[in-house]
């Protein structure tokens, strides 16, 4: 073959690739406005597939089609973001993968607003799983739920709170005192989380006032007094508080603290103050003062002890 002859045929072969890459490019571009025409219209999830279609050409052409690729990229970025927003549309576990592909996209294109926007509507979505999975007493799956949300955004305060109520509801007060102290010390400074914090104090103070009172009932007064006392870290004691704390203290025999107790008690109570009282009398007797308790128990004129409290007066302090 001659030189000139083989001159065209380079040539030819040359312009031959120009013209298909020039297609090729040409196709990526039209995914490309394909793609933000669909996101326009809010139709990210057909948005996404011209996208992800673009950029798969993309990398089929190579180099010469990287600018056009890297801005394809972010597009399919905020899409996937759009559309993990749309969780009413699309269902839960669809928007949460469409966050997590948002939020992987963000960290490979060194988009750290879209990594922070992304990461904590995706921890917020996973607690809201959580929680509906925790009122179907779904106890494993939420703990599950709970803790993939804190992978992706450690300070979560939400998903902290969810796990101090997976563990509550396995009567696992040390780890839910751990958990609930952190979505309180985490959502302190964060008026969005208010809320929340509010609800994880009152929710451990309830917790640790009725894990006391059971206390109560096994005869394990040191423990339950624990437990009382833990709960006035979270909430201010009320009568019914104080009144389980007078009972815990009685059981150990701390007759002045079972006093102090049971006369906060009949302080705060506005209602039916008998057993209250009752209380106080037992904490008076039990220290040796006959005219401290019987003035109590004279207070006892409602509910069940009534007659209990007379027997102590007639029968054992001979009250006047």
């Amino acid at each position: 073959m001659g030189i000139l002859k083989k001159s065209v045929l380079i040539m030819s072969m040359v312009m031959f690739t120009f013209v298909v890459m020039a297609q090729s490019i040409e196709e990526v571009g039209a995914k490309y406005n394909e793609g933000n025409g669909l996101y326009k219209e809010k139709d990210y999830t057909n948005a996404i597939a011209s996208y992800e279609s673009g950029i798969e050409l993309a990398n089929e052409v190579g180099f010469e089609a990287d600018d056009l690729k890297g801005t394809m990229q972010t597009q399919l970025m905020n899409a996937y973001y759009k559309n993990g927003t749309q969780y009413k549309k699309i269902g839960l576990d669809a928007a949460i993968a469409s966050l997590e592909k948002a939020y992987a996209l963000s960290k490979q294109l060194g988009d750290d607003a879209m990594t922070s926007k992304s990461a904590k509507t995706t921890a917020k979505l996973r607690s809201g799983k959580g929680n509906s999975l925790l009122k179907k007493n779904k106890v494993e799956e939420a703990f599950a739920e709970y803790e993939m949300a804190l992978e992706i955004l450690p300070t979560c305060v939400n998903a902290y709170y969810g796990k101090g109520l997976v563990y509550k509801s396995k009567g696992d007060y040390k780890n839910m005192i751990i958990n609930m102290d952190k979505a309180i010390e985490l959502g302190a400074d964060n008026p969005k989380a208010a809320k929340t914090v509010k609800k994880a104090k009152s929710t451990t103070s309830k917790t640790l006032v009725n894990a006391g009172a059971k206390e109560i009932q096994r005869e394990h007064g040191k423990k339950a007094a624990e437990y009382i006392n833990m709960s006035f870290n979270y909430a201010p004691g009320n009568a019914n508080a104080y009144y389980y704390l007078a009972l815990a203290y009685s059981k150990t025999n701390s007759w002045d603290d079972a006093i102090t107790a049971a006369n906060k008690a009949v302080g705060m109570e506005t209602g039916d103050k008998g057993d209250m009282y009752f209380a106080l009398g037992q904490a008076y007797e039990g220290k040796g003062d006959a005219a401290g308790a019987c003035t109590a128990y004279k207070s006892v004129t409602t509910g069940p002890n009534i007659e209990a409290a007379k027997y102590q007066m007639t029968q054992v302090l001979k009250c006047n």
